[in-house]
């Protein structure tokens, strides 16, 4: 007989675990039409780890850091410029935690965020995710010393979500998954 922690380990544990190893595709596009690949998975504590490939090999990782709402649209603006990112809705910090809404549910306190896609395969020039939001901040290091500072956005009910990365040489990125 399976005891109940047991039963309760395989029924509930596992699949959270094997849920939150799993790793979601990204996308990074520049002005210039460059396309990079990358992947990121949860974390603990709310972080994310994100791993990018470079189109001469370089390899890039970070840790994605959750920050404030406000922290970040200030932040975002002073890297990309005012008018950058554009979003409505309130502040969802100051109502409890959304990862902990009930999946698929309406909410009224729903974020919405705009920002620029530099995707010309889209068609769009600007991109928007929904629903109670994750901000995230990440510094991204190369194993050939490349930096890159970056700014995405999740969605707590997907794993959707956009972005922008600028690289020490001014070179920037949209970034979407």
């Amino acid at each position: 007989m399976i005891s109940h922690g047991i039963k309760y380990l395989v029924t509930i544990g596992l699949p959270v675990l094997l849920l939150s190893s799993c790793a979601h595709r990204l996308t990074m596009h520049s002005r210039d039409g460059e396309k990079l690949d990358g992947r990121w998975r949860h974390a603990r504590e709310g972080t994310a780890l994100i791993q990018v490939f470079s189109g001469d090999g370089e390899v890039l990782v970070g840790l994605l850091k959750p920050v404030a709402r406000g922290k970040f649209f200030d932040s975002y603006q002073q890297t990309f410029g005012r008018g950058s990112i554009d979003a409505e809705g309130p502040e969802l910090s100051s109502y409890g935690n959304a990862l902990f809404a009930t999946p698929g549910t309406s909410n009224a306190l729903a974020d919405v965020v705009y920002a620029e896609s530099f995707d010309k395969t889209l068609g769009e020039a600007a991109r928007s995710v929904t629903g109670p939001l994750i901000y995230w901040t990440a510094q991204l290091q190369g194993d050939k010393r490349t930096f890159m500072q970056c700014f995405l956005i999740g969605s707590s009910h997907s794993t959707r979500g956009l972005g922008r990365c600028k690289g020490v040489s001014g070179k920037e990125y949209t970034v979407s998954f």
